[in-house]
């Protein structure tokens, strides 16, 4: 392979909403310390990153927007035209996916199936298997749209409740299988072990699948004589994040003070629930971001993820990690391949408030085993999680994918 290629790198959004985001911008900037070059193709939206690309971007509403088009959210003629338009300016090697539902839609994939690129996509989520993404239905994981079953969103109404919202992810993911996503992709990126392992168990090509886990910077070593302050929790207010037990797991702690970094549609139920019961011990701190977000991890004596959903990867367990503050979290999801128990974290069964609470304050009353535990966590995270190990993990795949299309 070259040294420096000319990489797409496609997503919906060019700014940060979510973790898919986070990875999304991680690959780009590694990709360019290396020396290639990295174009990016998004939905235009004012809030994207500066980019001499924008102007290739095609106008597209944000997903939840409710004066969307329904036939442009499901084929978008439009963002076809606008990656043609792109890549007949500024040829590419390869093109790296991320997502593309709702605001470019798969009208982008025969566009790039006519020009022959060799495409390798990132999977955050579990969208190929799943039409709302998450293996997650009325409290538990559900699996019964494996082997392409997909109608089975429409009889559950997975979408929020809605018989027509949920049609029409049965319709968006026919659709893109029609165009063949599942067929030219070349190579798909797991980001867990955990990942691969269910959709394999789903019915996708075990060959096609390889795990690249997300890789996290490393800040300065923790200070020896640094005592946490508090147990953290940061991400998304939502269920399947285990947002709604965050009360009962403040109550649980007693005097112990539980911070609560970020936001979502549960904040308002939550806090009521904290009102309602008389919680002193927490404090809403807000969305935390960059050297905020960063302050508050280092501060804190052990991070929560109470993830009830199987989530792909788990990007606040490695953060915690790699400022050397152990983690409490679900057994479950990607959190099996990045929070080892006993060892730099515990994990519980998901949904235990109990067996959580039980195992934070164990590493609160000992905080030597608790630096312990985060600095083992913190070592892991050089070496196995480091971005180095990322970019030469991703080059790997992309030789694979390249040498696919070249024997093809």
């Amino acid at each position: 392979m070259a040294n420096h290629m000319r990489i797409l790198n496609v997503s919906q959004n060019y700014f940060v909403v979510g973790g898919m985001d986070v990875a999304m911008f991680t690959l780009e900037r590694s990709l360019r310390d290396h020396g290639h070059t990295v174009i990016p193709f998004a939905a235009a939206d004012a809030d994207n990153e500066d980019t001499p690309f924008a102007r290739y971007f095609p106008p597209a509403p944000r997903t939840e927007a409710s004066g969307a088009s329904p036939v442009r959210t499901l084929y978008s003629r439009g963002a076809r035209a606008a990656l043609s338009r792109l890549l007949d300016e500024h040829p590419v090697d390869l093109v790296h996916l991320h997502s593309y539902f709702k605001r470019l839609t798969p009208a982008i994939l025969p566009e790039l199936r006519r020009r022959g690129l060799p495409v390798v996509q990132t999977l955050h989520e579990y969208r190929t298997v799943c039409p709302v993404s998450t293996l997650f239905r009325d409290g538990h994981v559900c699996t019964d749209c494996a082997g392409g079953h997909y109608a089975n969103v429409v009889r559950h109404r997975c979408a929020g409740g809605s018989l027509a919202r949920s049609a029409w992810n049965y319709a968006e993911m026919r659709l893109s299988d029609w165009l063949g996503h599942k067929r030219d992709i070349a190579r798909y990126v797991t980001v867990s072990d955990y990942q691969r392992d269910m959709l394999i168990a789903m019915g996708m090509d075990a060959a096609k699948l390889v795990t690249v886990h997300h890789p996290v910077a490393l800040p300065p070593a923790p200070q020896d004589a640094r005592a946490g302050e508090y147990v953290l929790f940061f991400g998304r207010l939502e269920t399947p994040k285990g947002a709604d037990l965050l009360p009962d797991i403040a109550a649980g702690l007693g005097d112990v003070p539980l911070v609560i970094a970020g936001d979502g549609s549960r904040r308002a139920e939550i806090a009521r629930a904290v009102e309602a019961r008389g919680l002193t011990n927490i404090t809403f701190a807000g969305v935390l971001r960059d050297d905020a977000l960063q302050d508050a991890i280092a501060r804190a004596s052990c991070a929560i993820v109470p993830s009830l959903w199987p989530e792909a990867f788990g990007l606040t367990a490695v953060e915690a990690l790699a400022h050397g503050v152990p983690v409490v979290a679900s057994a479950i999801g990607g959190m099996l391949d990045t929070v080892r128990d006993g060892i730099d974290g515990y994990l519980v069964p998901p949904g235990d408030v109990a067996a959580l609470v039980a195992r934070v304050r164990a590493l609160v009353a000992d905080p030597a085993r608790a630096r312990d535990m985060g600095l083992a966590g913190r070592a892991r995270m050089a070496t196995k999680f480091s971005v180095e190990a990322f970019y030469q993990r991703t080059m790997r795949v992309y030789e694979d994918a390249m040498g696919m299309r070249a024997a093809g």
